[in-house]
């Protein structure tokens, strides 16, 4: 028997689940290439599809706090280049400190991502918003 004990385990929260869950579905309904789910500082905080489609100068401005900075989701994509990148994009405030942004491309409907979108705000902020549990 050896003394060495395996690390701990990481255990996601309820609230956690709850996020992953509903970032999946959000990707699942708006046929998106990545869903992503981004704190004030723009640490992830919930991920579906793949992070490598996420062009640099995007991933570079979204976070909660630079969202408010700039006051609009237009203002905060400006700058960002996504010339030669393959995708659209679609960015909600949550909350008013969390960012939800939904890259989709051209087999995607516009329609259905921003009304999933618009739906998915509401209740991305209702999961953030509610106590943990012990």
């Amino acid at each position: 028997m050896s003394d060495v004990t395996a690390p701990p385990r990481f255990v996601p929260s309820e609230k956690q689940l709850a996020l992953f869950r509903a970032v999946e579905d959000i990707h699942d309904l708006t046929q998106a290439i990545t869903v992503l789910l981004v704190d004030g500082s723009g640490d992830l905080v919930a991920a579906s599809g793949d992070e490598d489609d996420v062009p640099a100068t995007l991933r570079a401005v979204l976070g909660g706090k630079q969202l408010a900075e700039a006051g609009s989701v237009r203002v905060l994509l400006e700058d960002v280049d996504l010339a030669g990148a393959p995708v659209n994009v679609t960015v909600y405030d949550v909350d008013g400190t969390h960012v939800l942004a939904i890259l989709f491309d051209a087999e995607a409907d516009l329609a259905t991502v921003q009304q999933v979108g618009a739906e998915a705000k509401v209740m991305l902020a209702e999961i953030l918003a509610a106590p943990l549990e012990s």
